[in-house]
């Protein structure tokens, strides 16, 4: 993604940007480092263009079209990391009431601990409340209204919520849950890690205050039945 024209010309910042492929075997084309995340190498690079040459097909579509490419794609992206979510969200879950049942301690299984029974009663909430929010999101898209604001919404929920499920189900597993012996420490980093990626929740935070604001700035209020 780089800027294709002048920054005095014609039209917004957002104008100006274009996508084009580069073939890794490039000339002038370097990974610096691999950069590492939650102290463990990834995938993830730093990356060094130094005079990089490519033919005008390797253009993804118009010139000054990539900012609205990317967010087109980060609209319905946003949503599949929400959708995947819930679904590692319920994995947490059974992990936590498998082991409430099966782990016995202070004469009793922790199942009968008024701890835990909280622990499960605010996940089932998190997850139906996270997974109902997810399918009237797509509902949104799908009907072709303007989904900006519940996208926004659910990208600042549902990870938080995912970060909870996990959290209790790594306090119910013990020192096991911070382990390599159960999934859940990968699940807690890619929680954290969600609030970050395709946007900080500071940024959805803001962009739905500020539709709200607008619809009723214009004289209207929030509809919530839709």
């Amino acid at each position: 993604m780089c800027r294709t024209e002048e920054a005095d010309g014609a039209g917004g910042v957002r104008d100006k940007m274009t996508q084009i492929i580069v073939p890794t075997d490039t000339p002038g084309f370097n990974i610096v480092r691999r950069i590492p995340v939650w102290g463990h190498d990834s995938n993830h690079c730093e990356i060094e263009y130094k005079n990089v040459r490519v033919p005008v097909t390797n253009q993804l579509g118009r010139t000054g079209s990539g900012h609205q490419a990317a967010q087109d794609r980060l609209g319905a992206g946003r949503v599949f990391h929400c959708m995947n979510s819930v679904g590692q969200m319920w994995r947490a879950f059974d992990l936590m009431v498998k082991r409430s049942i099966d782990r016995e301690v202070h004469g009793g299984r922790l199942e009968t601990k008024q701890f835990i029974q909280g622990f499960i009663a605010d996940s089932y909430i998190d997850i139906m409340t996270a997974r109902l929010m997810t399918i009237h999101t797509a509902e949104i898209i799908d009907s072709g209204q303007d989904p900006r604001t519940i996208i926004s919404a659910l990208k600042v929920y549902v990870p938080a919520a995912f970060e909870r499920v996990v959290d209790r189900a790594i306090q119910v597993h013990g020192a096991m849950g911070v382990s390599g012996d159960t999934p859940l420490a990968g699940m807690y980093t890619g929680a954290r890690t969600l609030r970050l990626a395709d946007g900080p929740d500071e940024v959805h935070r803001i962009l739905i205050a500020k539709n709200v604001l607008n619809k009723y700035h214009d004289g209207g209020s929030w509809d919530f039945g839709i």
